[in-house]
């Protein structure tokens, strides 16, 4: 790719036919070899590009952890335990362990364990073993035979 000729000068002790030593300039070329171009890693600039890098996996609260505070992010929170307050997620699922209690706004709300509190939703999944208490309002339901539900569940087109 890049041709660049170097070139050096090296004295070289030599011996004549007298057998008395001179030196002697000798020259040599020498090619640079062909460099390919590296290509360059991507630069995150923001924490937000980090968080949306980030976002294909979910963050895990585990059971026997319990939060009580404010959240938001973008991607997916999986609730194995306890969570208390304002929650503002792309995607919210409660596990059958999981318990949250709050205030919700998300994009998904998939619903096993146990919710209580207001929630605003396109999708919400309820499934056999929830049990939802509260007022939440979504844009598509899905809810299985055995939910529990004692509130509100409204619909907003």
């Amino acid at each position: 790719m890049f041709n660049k000729s170097k070139t050096s000068s090296i004295n070289l002790p030599s011996e004549n036919v007298s057998g008395t030593q001179e030196e002697t300039d000798v020259t040599e070329e020498v090619q640079a070899a062909p460099v390919a171009p590296t290509p360059l890693a991507p630069q995150r600039s923001t924490m937000m590009d980090m968080i949306s890098t980030a976002a294909s996996k979910p963050s895990i609260l585990s059971e026997g952890f319990s939060f009580r505070g404010e959240i938001a992010a973008k991607g997916a929170i999986h609730v194995e335990g306890a969570l208390n307050g304002q929650i503002q997620v792309d995607e919210l699922t409660i596990g059958a362990r999981g318990q949250v209690d709050g205030v919700v706004t998300c994009s998904s709300l998939h619903i096993k364990g146990k919710f209580s509190g207001t929630a605003t939703c396109n999708e919400l999944i309820v499934t056999s073993s929830a049990s939802v208490d509260g007022h939440v309002v979504y844009q598509t339901l899905s809810v299985q035979k055995g939910a529990s539900i004692k509130g509100e569940l409204l619909l907003v087109k």
